[in-house]
């Protein structure tokens, strides 16, 4: 088959063999264009074996989730590591309710998600309408992130920090207590700490509330929070392992929504060439040219494919 091997400096286009699945994995044929079927969460960290750069891959069964015939190839490829990782954030490390178990009325919970137009954050506002929270995310396209159904937008470009908390803290009625951090970076954790400082206090001085981050902060730079917040750090890893029943569980229930149309993916971009297009999309990604789109491959455009 072919496949990209990718390094740290290095993309070569090469010929592997097919991958043998183990107990638990699925094979899963990404060449097709006509007719998919099925979805799935290939491994993608150093060290996996397989990735999703190839004719042919290995993933996690409890990853994969079935296509109806109204959803693309190129819509479902844009999901999976995205989606889980806001499943996870929302509903296991801010303990929020879940579109199973919906919230509510005017007490239902208020959550800021920081990146709301992001992909993270996209995935991670939707979810939090299906499961009836009152979202307030923080971007720079408003009309993105609304149009994925944050209840309030908060345009971070122009403002210093003292009028971004003060704008976090008024929104939703002053009651957020439940951050999601999709970007991680830039400052994001001084603001947030500033805020919920000021919102949830439950007396003595204490603050409430849960903070998940997507990238690893130190424990010197998470002591910023006040005390009483709890922080967790949400990595989309954990569906393999570790949270693998709710990630099958989220995942057939994606499968289902975007398929009756109740849930979108972020738009995508199909890079020419198939596999070898991998190494301009790498290109795009690292020049941080790709904003508020996700690249795709179409695996059957990759030259020198065999018909098997």
């Amino acid at each position: 088959m072919k496949a990209v091997f990718v390094t740290k400096d290095t993309r070569e286009l090469k010929d592997f063999p097919v991958p043998t699945p183990a107990a638990g994995e699925v094979l899963i044929k990404t060449q097709g264009l006509q007719d998919p079927n099925v979805a799935a969460f290939s491994k993608m960290f150093s060290g996996d074996k397989w990735g999703a750069y190839a004719e042919y891959t290995v993933a996690p069964a409890n990853t994969t989730f079935a296509l109806g015939p109204k959803t693309a190839y190129e819509e479902a490829a844009a999901l999976p590591l995205a989606y889980i990782t806001a499943a996870i954030g929302l509903f296991l490390r801010l303990g929020l309710p879940t579109p199973d178990a919906p919230a509510s009325g005017a007490d239902a919970p208020a959550v800021l998600i920081y990146g709301a137009a992001t992909t993270v954050g996209v995935y991670a506002t939707q979810l939090a309408k299906k499961a009836g929270l009152y979202v307030v995310g923080v971007a720079s396209s408003t009309e993105l992130a609304t149009s994925y159904g944050c209840d309030e937008v908060i345009d971070y470009r122009g403002k210093s920090t003292a009028d971004l908390v003060d704008a976090i803290v008024a929104a939703g009625g002053g009651r957020i207590h439940h951050v999601y951090d999709a970007v991680s970076e830039g400052g994001t954790l001084e603001i947030v700490s500033a805020a919920l400082s000021r919102t949830g206090g439950s007396g003595g001085g204490r603050a409430q509330g849960r903070f998940t981050h997507v990238l690893p902060y130190s424990e010197e730079q998470l002591a910023a929070l006040p005390q009483g917040v709890t922080a967790h750090h949400t990595s989309c890893n954990t569906a393999y392992e570790g949270d693998s029943d709710f990630a099958e569980h989220w995942f057939a229930r994606v499968g289902e929504w975007i398929e009756r149309g109740e849930f979108k993916s972020q738009r995508v971009t199909v890079v020419p060439g198939g596999l070898a297009g991998v190494e301009e999309g790498l290109r795009r990604l690292q020049q941080h040219e790709v904003k508020g789109e996700k690249l795709v491959y179409r695996i059957g455009e990759t030259p020198g494919l065999s018909s098997a």
